[in-house]
């Protein structure tokens, strides 16, 4: 699995979040994380979607031959 996002978004991120955990957060300091965060969700998303896009092989199911009578047993 690789990593999303590039070294400068998770240094950002980083940094947002120290400021943010030391409380008080300004408003552009939650929107700013709450960006990173949506961008790199959204680019995660985007790495699964493409790797769903492989057709799976879909298999027949199990059909069962029909049960053995012997000719004649119905008369015996």
């Amino acid at each position: 699995m690789t990593a999303v996002g590039s070294a400068d978004d998770r240094t950002t991120l980083a940094l947002a979040s120290l400021r943010v955990t030391k409380g008080n957060p300004t408003a552009e300091e939650v929107a700013a994380i709450a960006a990173l965060l949506t961008a790199r969700l959204h680019l995660q998303a985007e790495a699964q979607a493409e790797q769903e896009t492989v057709e799976r092989v879909r298999k027949l199911p199990v059909r069962r031959p029909p049960r053995f009578i012997a000719p004649g047993a119905w008369a015996s």
